[in-house]
């Protein structure tokens, strides 16, 4: 018994002694963790270094968005003929994953799901209505107002516009690093769009109004997408590649619509 207590004390005596000798330095910079040891004994020095990674990449597109809304004549304009307000937005969701990217995250390609629903508010107290071979034109708000029976004081088209909703699956190219420790990203890419619900409506007489819920418009498209994500904010640029319908213009001429998007949003991952 006393043989193995003192093996016992001999050992911790020595594994003391060991790390009295052995000094350990750590530096932790921006960009890496550097570990130096130095043993005693016989002066040698043994540093280990690790280079940080990015970040998990971050989504592409933001969770939650507010974007301003354009009618263009193709695809990055120039503004269509139309009588569109500023004031036309679009808010909507994206749900993004990425499924392949590099080892250190720089790289990387996502894809998921979005819904949105779009206001397009027009101006010049006109509507947007449909012809006999359902094409939409727009015509002056006082052919309804006063067929009901409402007086020209109630005539102003404020609130004249085109609401619809969407469904898009975007599949986005990714390069990601870091600035000043925050993940910067820049994505580019393309999406699936499904429209359904086109509506016209126009407020008259102290009501909203369904001008028409049957537009013969496209209700499948395809869009480029751009974004800039800075940490969890993202900014974001959308243009058709198709059109979205024909509408007849204040001049009477046939305009192909391509809608356009510059928003702003969050991603919450």
């Amino acid at each position: 018994m006393k043989r193995h207590l003192l093996l016992a004390a001999v050992m911790l005596l020595a594994t003391a002694n060991i790390i009295a000798q052995t000094e350990t330095t750590t530096v932790i910079t921006r960009d890496k963790v550097v570990t130096t040891t130095t043993n005693g004994d016989d002066g040698s020095v043994t540093i280990v270094e690790k280079v940080f990674r990015n970040r998990n990449i971050h989504d592409p597109l933001p969770t939650l968005y507010y974007s301003y809304l354009n009618m263009l004549d193709g695809t990055f304009g120039p503004a269509s003929n139309v009588p569109i307000r500023s004031s036309s937005f679009e808010w909507g969701f994206y749900f993004t994953s990425p499924v392949v990217h590099t080892w250190n995250n720089h790289f990387g390609i996502s894809t998921g799901l979005g819904i949105s629903n779009a206001y397009n508010f027009f101006s010049h107290n006109q509507v947007l209505n449909l012809d006999a071979d359902r094409k939409a034109f727009f015509d002056p708000l006082n052919h309804y107002s006063g067929e009901e029976g409402h007086g020209p004081i109630n005539n102003y088209a404020h609130r004249s516009f085109l609401r619809y909703w969407s469904l898009r699956i975007p599949v986005m190219f990714q390069l990601q690093w870091n600035l000043a420790n925050a993940p910067v990203q820049l994505a580019a890419g393309a999406e699936f769009e499904w429209r359904f619900g086109m509506r016209s409506f126009a407020r008259y007489g102290g009501s909203k109004h369904t001008i028409s819920d049957n537009l013969d418009y496209s209700p499948v498209g395809f869009n480029v997408l751009f974004s800039l994500v800075l940490d969890d904010a993202v900014i974001f640029f959308r243009s058709g590649l198709t059109d979205m319908m024909k509408i007849k213009d204040l001049n009477g001429c046939d305009t192909n619509i391509y809608q356009m998007s510059l928003g702003f949003g969050f991603n919450f991952d």
